[in-house]
């Protein structure tokens, strides 16, 4: 009986194992499904894994490899980032050689999409794995109290991380808190109404459980700031705005994070603006971003940043300067994201992956200051931005006017990092106007991608398929 909820094509949701080397301390997936009757032996079962703290951090390693390499957060053309960025007004693609990313381009994504396949795939692997981590820790008796809060913490976290993201991406999903093949297989979908409080209340208990984090977890592992964090920002989709303001305020007035006035800095390994970064994995290794996005001759081998992204820089910004790349043939210009610049191995590692950066902070709570009216604060943190951008600050007393300058900055400050201007388009309401005058198959409906079919034929009780699929 093969699982019928999370295996796409031959992707195969795994039942996780954990390995340990004669060397050092790893951890990884086997490829099997959930119904194997006995590990091998040369492998150890989940419960020994949960004996050592050591054996427990390789399983965390791992899943952040994956995030790094494979799933939705990589910075190849496989992660959102690019994706999206497509999908919205960000890119603009000229190879003829990805015909799914031109899928995300003209909106016109079939069910069958391998890309959309890998997206929900390597999630669902990955919410398995943390589950895992969850029921063996929770087993544990050799774990200390404080080893157990933090592993706890930090999966609770990661499994809200994973399924905040999905949601955004597939509409209706399920919300898988087990390991149990037989629970998984005939799983349902929910409506967003019923997973943002399930998101919200594994951050809750995430939140308790790091609260004696700071310190002893560094940027490459979420910590309580992050959790903080990233709460403040499942707020924000829910319209939570004094919730939204309360999270960001935890790390805006507490944290050991702060703006930087040298924009070149902002996505080096050492950004005093970094709340949570990947591992590069290999030291001397850079972002896989910088190989996605730079390029030094035209015309662009990939993808370039759009008409509508590049001339829609205030005059003066200096983000534009520090992290937009230009490259002439003399006849034609073309524009890249140069945030992250090293594509190529230096000596030490120099710049690594950011999923979470502290500008977010300042922008929701001038966001939800300003849905609750208080003008005059919500302006404080936007011209914060704005000032770090060499920009001069706004004086507004119309909320509606003070929304759309949020939103052209969070446009500004986020472009091609993880989803954010389609993430913000949709959840304003945005979405449509804005993109169905230059998207030729831009529907209503696309605000959600498709249902990978192949999850669909293994497991009915995923359907329907999303609307205009």
């Amino acid at each position: 009986m093969k699982n019928k909820t999370l295996n796409s094509n031959n992707l195969r949701l795994p039942k996780r194992i954990f390995f340990l080397s004669l060397i050092v301390l790893m951890s990884m997936i086997a490829c099997e499904d959930f119904v194997d009757i006995e590990p091998p032996t040369n492998q150890l079962t989940g419960q020994l894994v949960f004996e050592d703290p050591a054996t427990v951090d390789a399983a965390f390693a791992h899943i952040y490899g994956q995030l790094r390499d494979q799933a939705f957060t990589t910075g190849s053309i496989s992660g959102i980032s690019y994706l999206m960025a497509h999908y919205a007004d960000e890119l603009e693609l000229f190879s003829n050689d990805l015909p799914s990313v031109q899928g995300f381009t003209n909106s016109r994504i079939p069910a069958s999409d391998s890309s959309v396949a890998l997206l929900w795939n390597t999630a669902f692997e990955l919410i398995y794995a943390t589950n895992s981590i969850l029921e063996g820790v929770e087993k544990s008796n050799a774990l200390s109290d404080q080893d157990k809060d933090r592993f706890l913490g930090e999966a609770y976290f990661l499994r809200a991380y994973i399924h905040f993201n999905l949601t955004n991406l597939f509409g209706n999903i399920p919300y898988i808190v087990t390991t149990d093949y037989k629970i998984n297989s005939e799983t349902t979908r929910l409506e967003n109404s019923m997973v943002f409080p399930l998101i919200e209340s594994d951050l809750l208990q995430a939140k308790a459980l790091l609260s004696n984090s700071e310190g002893i977890i560094g940027s490459y592992r979420p910590n309580h700031s992050v959790n903080n964090a990233f709460l403040a920002r499942v707020y924000v989709y829910q319209e939570q705005w004094s919730k939204a303001i309360s999270e960001a305020s935890e790390v805006l007035d507490g944290g050991p994070y702060s703006l930087t006035d040298d924009l070149d800095i902002v996505f080096k390994k050492n950004s005093p603006e970094t709340l949570w970064q990947l591992d590069s994995g290999i030291p001397g290794n850079n972002t896989e971003e910088a190989s996605t996005f730079v390029f030094t001759s035209g015309p662009p081998p990939n993808s370039t940043l759009s008409t509508q992204l590049s001339n829609g820089f205030e005059a003066g910004d200096a983000r534009f300067m520090a992290w937009v790349g230009t490259v002439s043939d003399g006849d034609n210009t073309w524009y890249f994201p140069n945030k992250y610049q090293l594509n190529t191995p230096t000596a030490d590692t120099e710049e690594y992956s950011i999923l979470i950066r502290l500008p977010e902070l300042y922008l929701i709570a001038a966001e939800a200051h300003a849905h609750l009216g208080n003008i005059e604060m919500s302006l404080d943190y936007i011209n914060a931005i704005r000032n770090r951008a060499a920009l001069p600050s706004i004086s507004t007393s119309d909320p509606n006017d003070l929304l759309e300058a949020i939103l052209q900055e969070r446009k500004a400050e986020f472009f091609t990092e993880q989803g954010h201007r389609f993430f913000d388009l949709k959840r304003t309401g945005r979405a449509t106007p804005i993109l169905s005058p230059i998207k030729p198959d831009w529907k209503s409906s696309s605000l959600v991608l498709p249902i990978p079919q192949s999850e669909l034929l293994l497991n009915p009780n995923l359907g329907p398929q999303n609307e205009g699929y």
